[in-house]
């Protein structure tokens, strides 16, 4: 797994932007709200700012530290693919007899489960690309089985692979990262998968409003390892930020912890 790596410059970043903004407002700008008093004009000298009914103010000093990225949304032709994880079972290495198969050198077995609906995605035969771990390279393979002996009792299809391997090997046990392409022809509204971040209330991205980003919910279609189609919630033409999103996340979600002097008072 790289999400440790991945996720570690982002946080490193979102420290130095919080500590530099102090959330905000501070009592001392005379900024405070008063009940019925209209929204106060955010000060962005101190860094990243937030406003409820607003979104996150950035300053430009600010958005070419964490080289923050803007982009058009667009119609594209997105290639649909369903991911999932399977383990080695057994080796080629571990086969006695390779004159047994016709292709000379036996290929690895793994396996791995999904859920019924995605099984409803597959096919014994269907190809597939393997990768194993941190190597990069990537594996040829194909779906031998599908077995749902226990599919009832768990909810659940188990998937057998055969992964042609002669030029990276696979040990026994070895977790793989398996993708299936499943093609698709028409324009979808599509964004990058770098501008899409999850929070236990969704799929978001932020949209840019006027001097300001405002997190926007989305509903996802089709989704591989570079674009996600949406299919509520943007259309083409919008503008969106497709990097930091996260970075512009961790900013607001302390904003909304930190009181009311980092939620204009509201």
């Amino acid at each position: 797994m790289k999400l440790f790596p991945q996720i570690l410059p982002v946080l490193l970043i979102a420290v130095i932007i919080l500590a530099a903004t102090g959330c905000g407002h501070r009592e001392s700008d005379g900024h405070a709200h008063e009940a019925g008093e209209a929204e106060a004009t955010q000060e962005t000298e101190a860094g990243v700012t937030f406003s409820a009914k607003k979104g996150l103010l950035v300053p430009p000093a600010t958005a070419k530290f964490i080289d923050l990225r803007v982009a058009d949304v667009a119609e594209r032709n997105i290639n649909a693919a369903f991911q999932f994880s399977a383990q080695v079972y057994r080796a080629a290495s571990e086969v006695q007899f390779a004159s047994l198969q016709s292709t000379g050198r036996p290929d690895a077995l793994a396996s791995g489960n999904v859920s019924l609906l995605d099984a409803a995605k597959l096919r014994e035969g269907q190809a597939v690309t393997v990768q194993n771990g941190a190597a990069e390279a990537s594996l040829q393979g194909r779906i031998v089985a599908l077995k749902r002996d226990l599919e009832q009792a768990s909810g659940q299809v188990e998937v057998l692979l055969a992964v042609s391997d002669a030029q990276h090997p696979l040990a026994s046990g070895a977790i793989l990262s398996v993708t299936v392409t499943l093609g698709r022809e028409e324009n979808v509204v599509g964004v990058p998968r770098s501008a899409l971040f999850r929070t236990t209330e969704g799929d978001f991205v932020y949209t840019v409003s006027g001097d300001h980003f405002v997190r926007t919910a989305v509903k996802l279609g089709v989704v591989n390892h570079e674009f996600a189609e949406v299919t509520d919630g943007l259309y083409a033409g919008d503008q969106i930020v497709v990097q930091p999103a996260m970075t512009l996340w961790l900013a607001e979600l302390q904003s909304l912890r930190g009181g009311k002097a980092c939620a204009d008072g509201h």
